[in-house]
């Protein structure tokens, strides 16, 4: 190998470790930029625990314990939502639902999603009572609605859900859901 043959390979070497050491100072800096903006980030993560309880049901006959664990359900899959987790509150009332109803019912579920997905709002429902008519199967659970803009929350205002359910394959379903008018 002669001196100018060397003297070009010596080039070109250094060459390709000068854009390689620029494509790692690159990606280290992507990677720095990418750190900084998610610990600049704030999430905020909302459990709300369930209170179902066991319950059955048993030749046609409804526990009180069941029906409020399947309210509960609905109204936890309806209402504690973000846009990231629609699907999931989409599945629950999909379970609950009768056959007869659950076309009406994902279509409330389906607008209030697309509502929730276009102004980027978060909810989270807080139960404090349950009321039973058990005669005409239904719930009403009465609780605080608050929505949240990212981490912040922007209202809290007081619910009056009706729930209704129908006697289907030895089981009951969820029929029905409306919000009713808050007694001042």
């Amino acid at each position: 190998m002669d001196f100018d043959q060397l003297k070009t390979a010596l080039s070109r070497t250094r060459m390709q470790r000068n854009i390689l050491g620029g494509a790692g100072v690159i990606l280290l800096a992507a990677n720095v930029l990418l750190a900084l903006d998610i610990n600049a980030r704030s999430n905020q993560v909302i459990l709300v625990p369930t209170n179902v309880s066991d319950g059955m049901v048993a030749r046609g006959a409804f526990d009180k314990r069941y029906v409020e664990s399947l309210a509960l359900d609905a109204i936890y899959g309806l209402y504690n939502a973000t846009p990231a987790n629609t699907s999931y509150g989409r599945d629950v009332i999909s379970r609950l639902a009768s056959v007869r109803d659950r076309n009406t019912l994902l279509s409330m579920y389906d607008d209030v999603s697309e509502d929730m997905k276009e102004r980027e709002i978060s909810t989270v429902f807080y139960p404090r009572q349950i009321e039973h008519n058990l005669d005409k199967l239904e719930v009403v659970v009465v609780g605080d609605l608050q929505t949240f803009v990212n981490t912040v929350p922007i209202t809290s205002e007081p619910r009056r859900i009706l729930l209704g359910f129908v006697p289907e394959a030895g089981s009951i379903r969820l029929s029905f859901i409306n919000n009713l008018e808050v007694e001042s």
